[in-house]
């Protein structure tokens, strides 16, 4: 089923770049453990409300923010995705960089866990897949 969870992680982006947040949320387990790295760990949370919160903090901070995937990791129940980030902030801050990498652990075809982290490395561990 590891495919299947592949296509799953890309079709969060996609629904997410069309700013689609039913969709984007469509395959989350209702309780699922939202994780920013430690910089960012205020925005973390438990539940599709916590997930909703972050995305609507990001509607207010951002007039543009687009994900660009740049490789998936299989990796059985977690699905790594390298991630490059472009976009405009409201303050005209233009950003053009790989901000985070996602790591989205699955369960019965549920994403119970979606952890972000600020290197490629740090990502491709936390799944145990080789560099």
């Amino acid at each position: 089923m590891s495919q299947e969870n592949v296509d799953k992680a890309k079709e969060f982006i996609d629904a997410y770049n069309r700013r689609d947040f039913d969709a984007a949320l469509a395959d989350f387990d209702p309780e699922i453990d939202w994780v920013l790295p430690a910089r960012q760990s205020s925005d973390s949370g438990k539940g599709i409300g916590a997930v909703m919160r972050f995305f609507e903090e990001i509607e207010e901070t951002w007039d543009e923010l687009q994900l660009h995937p740049q490789d998936h990791v299989d990796a059985g129940d977690r699905v790594a995705t390298r991630l490059r980030h472009s976009g405009r902030s409201k303050m005209g801050v233009e950003v053009d960089q790989e901000l985070y990498h996602q790591v989205a652990t699955f369960s019965d075809g549920r994403i119970v866990r979606m952890e972000y982290f600020g290197t490629w490395p740090e990502a491709l561990e936390a799944t145990g897949a080789p560099e």
